[in-house]
């Protein structure tokens, strides 16, 4: 009896002493991935791409999943879901400067769902690697209860034009391509969500490779997680600090102040935010890179904090990004 109650307490004290994911949250369980697989940091873990080296080059590898639950809205068309998962992947690509070699898909699908759909899918699939360069080299197939795609895009880089996310250095300057706001989307309701707006995201490749090239860059991130949380890895990359102007952030017409705020941590904008040597500037053009627009919103500086000023309000900008897991 005694023995039977000591098991008993103590397979309550596991419980009750057991972390899970929902505690953690997506970014302490990458950390503690990267503990198990890379623990002396030699593997090239961390970036936006794995790196793998072939001499003159790296090869590029990059993986990124979609589901049902977390990442397609109800009515979605097949078409724009097999743009998404690509258009995904590609993005990490391009914020290393790559120039995409191909794809390979998993899909996890109901037996139910009708072959129709799963045509348009992979339709949306080829259109988007045929817009960005790259082929679909092969993948992989099971049956799930919901639908749910893993991509994994491949690419190339030279040595000497490989962005990362670390390497920005104090008094760099602060830039970010496009607009901020796409995905404000999520905050409305069933009828006014405008799906083709979320999920037809346009990666930054070529815009990419011309920085890359143009020898002035530093460091850099893409926004698949947002403003906060990209510019949050940057400064654990390059052990620095940044200064950002509120004022200064390019936003989609129209919004609000606290649309504006909420953009500051909104995922899945897939933007490119990165440094840039302030004495190399003139070759990044200012007239945008392959039509779209490059601003510069802040420095770095050598603190360690993030700040972003308002008019007179300087304030720190917390890591308030989206994270699996957590829900937010």
């Amino acid at each position: 009896m005694f023995a039977r109650l000591t098991n008993y307490l103590s397979s309550i004290h596991i419980i009750q002493s057991m972390t899970i994911l929902g505690d953690m949250g997506e970014k302490q369980a990458i950390l503690k991935l990267m503990e198990t697989f890379d623990p002396d940091g030699q593997m090239l873990i961390g970036d936006d791409c794995a790196m793998v080296d072939l001499g003159k080059e790296y090869l590029l590898a990059t993986t990124d999943m979609i589901n049902q639950r977390t990442h397609i809205p109800e009515g979605t068309r097949g078409w724009l879901i097999g743009w998404y998962v690509t258009a995904i992947n590609l993005s990490d690509i391009a914020s290393m400067g790559g120039f995409p070699l191909g794809m390979l898909f998993a899909l996890g699908l109901p037996s139910d769902m009708d072959i129709d759909f799963l045509d348009d899918i992979s339709k949306g699939i080829d259109d988007c690697c045929k817009a960005h360069g790259a082929r679909v080299l092969g993948g992989d197939t099971k049956e799930n209860d919901t639908i749910s795609i893993t991509g994994t895009a491949l690419g190339l880089v030279g040595k000497n034009d490989i962005m990362k996310r670390s390497g920005a250095k104090p008094g760099d300057i602060v830039f970010l391509t496009g607009e901020l706001g796409s995905q404000l989307g999520w905050y409305k309701t069933k009828a006014e969500l405008d799906i083709e707006s979320l999920l037809r995201v346009q990666p930054r490749v070529r815009e990419g490779q011309m920085l890359a090239q143009s020898g002035a860059v530093t460091s850099c991130i893409d926004l698949s997680d947002g403003l906060s949380t990209s510019v949050h890895h940057l400064k654990r990359s390059g052990k620095i600090g940044f200064e950002l102007d509120m004022e200064s952030i390019p936003f989609i017409g129209g919004l609000s102040d606290e649309d504006r705020q909420k953009c500051l941590h909104l995922g899945g904008e897939f933007e490119l935010l990165f440094t840039a040597d302030p004495n190399k500037l003139g070759s990044i053009p200012s007239t945008g890179l392959a039509g779209t627009k490059v601003t510069p919103i802040g420095r770095v500086v050598d603190d360690n904090i993030v700040h972003i000023s308002s008019g007179s309000q300087h304030i720190t900008l917390e890591d308030k990004g989206y994270e699996h897991f957590r829900g937010r």
